[in-house]
């Protein structure tokens, strides 16, 4: 079964999240004339994790994206990469 196709099963799951986007960056306290100047390209990364309960079963696509969603609403959604997605059932 392919990793886009993957069905997570009904549980209590951890996951850790890491996505990158480009960004301009503009170093604090740069006085407004010399903001754009100063300006810069970089890549920005995002983290997120946490712990949920998940009730029925459900393609691990729709929860990747769900999580990017909620870490990114900010954030034009074509220029988002996720570097890392991870979930771990949890046993106890």
């Amino acid at each position: 079964m392919s990793a886009s196709s993957e069905i997570v099963a009904p549980g209590r799951y951890d996951y850790d999240l890491t996505v990158e986007f480009p960004s301009t960056y503009i170093p604090e306290h740069t006085a407004p004339a010399f903001r754009i100047a100063e300006a810069y390209e970089t890549t920005r990364r995002r983290y997120a994790n946490g712990q949920f309960d998940l009730s029925e079963p459900v393609a691990r696509e729709l929860l990747r994206q769900h999580f990017v969603n909620q870490a990114c609403e900010d954030v034009d959604p074509a220029i988002v990469t996720v570097t890392r997605f991870e979930l771990t059932r949890v046993t106890a």
